[in-house]
């Protein structure tokens, strides 16, 4: 089963409002870098520095700061001489340096934004009822919250992986490869990220995939993916699934820190799916138990309902002819009546049926089933189970003095 990115299907969990001022935060904070890239490069008459084009706030520290260290370099370099440049270039300095520190706090923030999130979405996922459902909601819950752009949830079993539910902020690419890759077999073997995973059990940054050895095929090739983490889900000491991440469409590659988020979530996510699917065998348990109950209720009403006499004195032949078995009690013989269990044992006896059948129908084990029909052979004088049987019936049998 997977879930596609594309279908924006209403969500269990909406998207706090919060999010568009934060997101309107970072616009404005890409505008500054490109506003003030444009005045250094005006004011120092220099050609755009590399990655001008920014999608993302994870290069623009390092772009101010590049900035800023060609604005110390040509003060130094005009030696004291200040002039009407060099006074514009003091100005841009220091609104670099006053970026520079927006940026770095507005990272701090998205961090622990970002650790806060995956925080509240496994706290959501604690009150989703089935498997299922948490299975359905984990990708999206990386996406829409955790900061990233892409995630996919694969299974694991006798080493090998197969791509199994994801999660795109570009609806569109899901169908364009995803889909083809759902299920298929992926040999876990070399010294990919995934195949460390299987012993390592820890996390894996790949940052980037032009210069690492990773399955080519499905995240070079189909993916296209130039950076991402990859995080096992664990159940006990097993590897039984991976959690791909990235930030896909955007030109962002991974950092330490995404490796972090994905660890938290793949953690607390490999612990609810634990803990629900225990809950839903104990439902399942439960429920036969409440069945096997209620059958046995049943039984012993129908039972209390039957016109059988109960007299120590009655003769087994006696006892009324009904199309269910009969339920003897009294024996006719020395060895005494029978026990309630013994006359079910008995019933299923003259039903025909085998030890191993009477031992599943009253939920009991074979030995014991034994141990009754020893009592029963021994309490009906009878030498073997047709002797049991024939005498419960009131048939006279060789033997009898009938």
């Amino acid at each position: 089963m997977t879930v596609p990115a594309g279908e924006r299907r209403h969500s269990m969990f909406p998207i706090p409002a919060g999010d568009r001022g934060w997101r309107r935060r970072e616009r404005e904070l890409g505008d500054r870098v490109a506003f003030l890239h444009g005045e250094v490069r005006d004011a120092l008459g220099i050609e755009p520095l590399r990655g001008t084009v920014l999608t993302s706030s994870a290069s623009w520290t390092e772009v101010v700061s590049d900035l800023a260290q060609l604005c110390v370099d040509r003060l130094r370099a005009m030696a004291g001489h200040a002039d009407e440049t060099g006074l514009r270039t003091c100005l841009l300095l220091l609104d670099l340096h006053e970026l520079a520190f927006d940026l770095g706090r507005h990272e701090r923030d998205r961090r622990t934004r970002r650790l806060a999130a995956c925080s509240e979405g496994l706290a959501r996922m604690r009150v989703l009822p089935h498997s299922t459902d948490l299975l359905d909601h984990a990708c999206e819950e990386l996406v829409r919250r955790c900061g990233f752009g892409r995630a996919v949830l694969s299974r694991v079993d006798d080493g090998v992986w197969r791509p199994w539910m994801a999660y795109f902020s570009n609806g569109d690419e899901f169908e364009s490869w995803f889909t083809g890759w759902v299920d298929q077999p992926i040999r876990l073997e070399g010294r990919t990220p995934e195949t460390r995973l299987l012993t390592e059990c820890r996390p894996v940054a790949v940052y980037d995939t032009a210069n690492a050895v990773v399955h080519r095929s499905i995240i070079v090739d189909s993916g296209r993916s130039d950076s991402y983490v990859v995080a096992p889900l664990m159940h006990g000491t097993s590897v039984v699934g991976f959690l791909h991440a990235d930030h896909h469409p955007a030109s962002r590659r991974v950092d330490d820190f995404d490796r972090d988020v994905l660890w938290a979530f793949a953690e607390g996510f490999s612990h609810l799916y634990e803990r629900i699917v225990l809950a839903e065998r104990l439902r399942t348990q439960r429920d036969q138990a409440r069945e096997i109950l209620s059958s046995a209720v049943e039984s012993v009403s129908d039972f209390c309902d039957a016109s059988i006499d109960f007299s120590p004195h009655a003769a087994v032949g006696a006892m009324p002819r009904t199309p269910v078995a009969p339920h003897p009690f009294a024996t006719g013989h020395p060895g005494g009546e029978l026990t309630a269990r013994e006359s079910e044992v008995l019933e299923l006896m003259v039903a025909g049926a085998t030890n191993g059948a009477i031992a599943e129908t009253l939920v009991i084990s074979e030995d014991t089933v034994k141990s009754h029909v020893k009592h029963i052979l021994r309490k009906l004088g009878a030498a073997n189970r047709s002797q049991a049987i024939a005498r419960s019936l009131g048939i006279a049998v060789h033997g009898d003095g009938v």
